[in-house]
């Protein structure tokens, strides 16, 4: 089974200001233009971790501490 979304509730300071939102990850096109084929999700003890790779080859880690969750992670698969 492969990963086909991810959402992370989370806080983080956006301009000065204080945010909770959920990022959301997917396959397909994404915002930034790039077409994400693959996302993997990682937890230890201090940090989630999600991977976003590219069409292209690269790819994205994005790096959530424990702290700043505000809920529960979901993963989808398919």
């Amino acid at each position: 089974m492969n990963i086909t979304r991810i959402l992370v509730p989370a806080d983080w300071v956006h301009e000065g200001h204080l945010r909770r939102d959920r990022a959301e990850f997917t396959l397909g096109p994404g915002p930034c233009g790039k077409t994400v084929t693959r996302l993997d999700f990682t937890i230890d003890d201090a940090c989630a971790w999600v991977l976003q790779v590219h069409e292209d080859g690269t790819f994205k880690r994005f790096v959530y501490p424990l702290t700043q969750l505000t809920g529960r992670v979901e993963v989808e698969y398919a």
